[in-house]
């Protein structure tokens, strides 16, 4: 081959690399710029426990825009995707914790049923979120808790340090709050006082609706009596003719221009009684109370209930209460539950468990009632049982899969803990159709844990909230989530 064919030859090949060079940048170019595009991430060779009971060996998740893509053995992988190797770890949904405080500050007034825990939610406490991360909790039910009474409306919020309101909010309104003596150290003549309270408020909300009830058949007879009237002048029924104004008992002109008596016509105060009668009036509507408006919505079924009860006679009142006004009842806390489990089950009435075993036999408070069993004793007795890490003090850490290691060796279900934290919670605060499991089209937290999540010495490795890589132990989390 001749130098002047070898250098045509030299540079075709080197239009050609470059040009595939240049196509290669174009395509990664478009990928990270255009709108709406993330990369894909995979993680891969995992034992998958998806949150509904189901195990896949070294599986792989693929999730991309926030949303979960694939799970499963043999789910192919995009152009681009990043792998992240996950041999001989564990991956779940991200942790639910069904009753916290964490980053809440001080309880309301008692009777505000408006107060939104959203708007009192931290989501800069970066601190105690991470510690939160740390144990694998990507999202919590937050309550508006009072002092005592009704505190407001609780919601469920995502644990993403510095993200929007939208970001953090899964479900606003998500339930109305209340307490009855919260920190177990009320009087018995107080405590009943609060009840006798919390119920007034209830049947204030009746009453109210009952107002309103009784407005709108008034108007609706008003209004069908006013057509009434307006037919019957249409139809030629009432002599709607002007005539002369005169006033009740005088006389008016006759056909020969004297005085005619108008003997037609009431005289004194019977003409004032004839015309009272035939007034129509418009009834006039109840007062606008935005308070128990939102009340009314529970005594609709329309919102749960959730109320803070320990004392086992507290909850027994709460039960009548529930009963009383149909309530769709929560009770959280309940560190006494124990002790009244037949009653709950009876009443179907779940149970989030929020305080931690008694470290001592004189812990003073309603912590004094918790016992390592309780949760085994109630799920036996055939109650709903979830876990909470309740009233969380600033600088706390919820430790909900320690919660559930020690419920299990106390004898509850090891095959139920799992999605008591995950689907199963999900589903009783109303996000089962965005979080709690890991499947195609649902929210992509992920928390990777170095072993089985209720293994001793178990640590997370890394969490994505909504496909955001929000924590990697030892190490920055890349909000990107790339």
């Amino acid at each position: 081959m001749l130098p002047t064919e070898r250098q045509a030859r030299r540079h075709e090949l080197r239009g050609r690399v470059a040009g595939r060079l240049a196509l290669l940048a174009l395509v990664l170019w478009v990928w990270t710029a255009a709108p709406g595009q993330v990369r894909p991430v995979a993680i891969e060779g995992a034992t998958i426990f998806t949150g509904d009971g189901a195990t896949i060996e070294s599986g792989r998740l693929l999730f991309q825009g926030g949303k979960i893509t694939g799970v499963g053995r043999d789910v192919s992988k995009p152009f681009l995707t990043r792998s992240i190797d996950a041999k001989g770890k564990y991956v779940t949904p991200g942790l639910i914790d069904a009753y916290s405080t964490l980053t809440l500050g001080v309880a309301t007034a008692g009777g505000q049923a408006v107060a939104r825990a959203a708007d009192a939610f931290d989501p800069y406490d970066r601190d105690d979120l991470r510690a939160a991360l740390a144990q694998g909790v990507t999202a919590a039910f937050v309550p508006a808790r009072a002092a005592g009474g009704v505190g407001g409306l609780g919601a469920v919020v995502r644990l993403r340090p510095g993200a929007s309101r939208e970001e953090v909010v899964l479900k606003d309104n998500a339930a109305l709050c209340a307490t009855l003596n919260p920190e177990g150290r009320q009087r018995p003549v107080e405590r009943v006082r609060a009840l006798v309270e919390l119920r007034k408020v209830f049947r204030a909300a009746r009453e109210y609706r009952e107002s309103w009830d009784s407005y709108l058949e008034d108007l609706k007879e008003y209004e069908e009596k006013l057509a009434e009237r307006a037919k019957k002048g249409e139809a030629g029924g009432d002599d709607t003719r002007p005539k002369p104004e005169t006033k009740p008992g005088e006389s008016r002109p006759g056909p020969a221009g004297k005085a005619q008596e108008r003997k037609d016509e009431p005289k004194g105060s019977d003409a004032k009684a004839e015309e009272k009668k035939d007034e129509l009036k418009k009834p006039t509507a109840p007062g606008i109370d935005r308070n128990l408006a939102q009340i009314l919505k529970a005594l609709d079924g329309e919102l749960r209930v959730h109320i803070e009860a320990h004392e086992p006679a507290d909850i027994l009142n709460v039960l009548e209460l529930a009963a009383e006004f149909n309530l769709a009842l929560v009770l959280d806390g309940a560190a006494g539950a124990g002790e009244v489990a037949p009653r709950l089950a009876a009443a179907g009435i779940p149970v989030v468990l929020a305080s931690p075993p008694a470290p001592l036999a004189f812990t003073p408070g309603p912590d004094r009632l918790a016992q390592a069993d309780v949760a085994a004793r109630l799920r036996a007795a055939g109650v709903e049982v979830y876990f909470g890490s309740g009233h969380v003090p600033s600088g706390a850490t919820p430790v909900l899969a320690l919660q559930a290691a020690r419920a299990i060796g106390q004898g509850y279900d090891d095959s139920d803990a799992l999605a008591t934290l995950t689907s199963r919670a999900a589903r009783m605060l109303g996000v089962a159709d965005q979080v709690g499991r890991l499947a195609s089209g649902l929210q992509a937290d992920v928390v990777v844990w170095s072993d089985h999540p209720f293994a001793a010495g178990a640590r997370v490795e890394r969490v994505f909230i909504a496909g955001r890589e929000v924590y990697v132990a030892g190490g920055a989390a890349q909000e990107g989530g790339e």
